[in-house]
C-alpha cells in the first residue's frame, strides 16, 4: 500500500549528488537506494526530467523523492 505525499521536502545530497538524508516532519537517513528512473513529463510543454529515487530510509520508510530542476519532493510513501 502507498500513500501520496507529493510534499516539497530539504534533501542533502552525497557527492553522486544522490539523497543521503531528508526533512520530512523529521530527518531521515537514506540507508539504501532501491532504484532509480527519469521521466520526462510533458516535454512538448517544456516540462523538465523528473528523477525519481526509491529509498529506505535507516527506519525502515520506503519513500520515493522526486528530484526536478534543483527542487526535490516526496511524492510517495510506502506501508
Amino acid at each position: 500500500m502507498s500513500k501520496v505525499v507529493n510534499q516539497p521536502v530539504l534533501v542533502i545530497t552525497d557527492a553522486q549528488v544522490k539523497p543521503a538524508k531528508f526533512f520530512w516532519r523529521r530527518w531521515f537517513r537514506v540507508s539504501r537506494i532501491m532504484d532509480t528512473w527519469a521521466e520526462t513529463g510533458r516535454w512538448w510543454e517544456g516540462e523538465p526530467e523528473r528523477v525519481i529515487y526509491r529509498v529506505i530510509s535507516d527506519g525502515g520508510m520506503v519513500a520515493e523523492l522526486e528530484a526536478c530542476a534543483g527542487r526535490w519532493v516526496l511524492y510517495k510513501i510506502y506501508d
